[in-house]
């Protein structure tokens, strides 16, 4: 599974990076939306986590271009103030969102629902 990380902050972003590499996956990052747009398009991301208050362009930017270029990539925000930002996150299409600071345990949890939902789209013919 190749993810992509999209922090400001360069601890978070390594951290997330080493534990995802750790466990197997391929991992990219990036400090900003305007960056996170950018790099998207360059290759076959399966999963995007994407923080929302960032410089340049926020996560919430970032997730309504991402959004209009690939509407089927999950993608999970990532804030410090998620109660208030949850339902438009998830209106602009999130898929969830994770409380800062979080535990590894979660984010596990996270991608293997991710998993397991793009299995059942592939035996249903979704996506």
């Amino acid at each position: 599974m190749k993810i992509l990380v999209v922090d400001d902050d360069p601890i978070i972003r390594k951290l997330l990076c080493e534990v995802l590499s750790e466990d197997g996956y391929k991992v990219s990052s990036v400090s900003n939306g305007q960056r996170a747009v950018a790099k998207i398009q360059e290759g076959n991301f399966e999963l995007l986590f994407l923080d929302v208050h960032m410089p340049v362009m926020n996560g919430l930017e970032a997730l309504r271009i991402i959004r209009s270029m690939f509407p089927h990539l999950p993608v999970v925000m990532m804030d410090s103030y998620p109660d208030q930002l949850v339902k438009q996150a998830k209106d602009e299409g999130a898929l969830t969102c994770m409380h800062k600071p979080f535990d590894l345990k979660e984010i596990r949890e996270i991608i293997v629902k991710i998993k397991e939902l793009s299995k059942k789209e592939v035996c249903f013919g979704i996506g």
